[in-house]
């Protein structure tokens, strides 16, 4: 039985998210949509417009989401260089112990729709611009007590991350081996000068 006219909004998107993650945007049909969140394809139209628009709402978001999960490591009390190591940790033990390997649905996005849709691809940059600020922002911090070299510029820095965040992600959905991401990690990080024992073992249940 459809639902009625008036739905949990954050629900049905949680929903959304999950189906355009596993089977990618183009993929995904008003139809499949339907199925997934119970709604008539009218309410789905009244609330988000188009496949699109419901696209884009679950985009925002997933990202709003992996903002609280992942960003909440970055902002603490602890050393800069222990939060970023955190960081790390956390999305390499998120990636691994996804039994579907998904991957990131912004770089799966990314990979999927073509350069001249202006529309998305804003919506993207704009979100790996914050993901690169955050960085930067935390590599500064941590330049300025001395615990990565003057010598080094955080803005490309976090430039070189957020490319090896991109690598891992897709690294992941190819290669799942726990060992080759462990060390793939301490290589990113070694290049900020950070002690390579602070990367932990991978713990999850397969």
């Amino acid at each position: 039985m459809a639902r009625p006219t008036t739905f949990d909004r954050h629900d049905v998107l949680q929903q959304t998210i999950q189906l355009f993650w596993l089977q990618g945007y183009r993929n995904t049909s008003i139809k499949n949509l339907v199925e997934a969140t119970g709604l008539q394809p009218g309410s789905l139209y009244a609330a988000f417009g188009d496949k699109r628009g419901v696209f884009l709402a679950a985009l925002d978001q997933y990202f709003e989401a992996m903002k609280l999960n992942l960003f909440a490591v970055l902002h603490n009390n602890k050393p800069p260089i222990e939060r970023l190591t955190k960081f790390f940790n956390q999305l390499v033990q998120e990636s691994y112990c996804d039994p579907d390997r998904k991957g990131c649905l912004l770089i799966n996005t990314l990979s999927e729709i073509p350069v001249n849709d202006v529309e998305i691809n804003t919506r993207l940059q704009a979100m790996f611009a914050e993901v690169e600020q955050e960085l930067q922002q935390l590599l500064i911090e941590a330049q300025t007590i001395g615990h990565i070299g003057e010598h080094q510029d955080p803005e490309t820095l976090a430039k070189f991350l957020v490319t090896g965040i991109f690598g891992l992600r897709l690294f992941n959905k190819t290669q799942p081996d726990s060992d080759s991401l462990k060390a793939i990690v301490k290589h990113l990080l070694s290049s900020v000068q950070i002690n390579k024992s602070q990367i932990n073992y991978l713990n999850c249940n397969k």
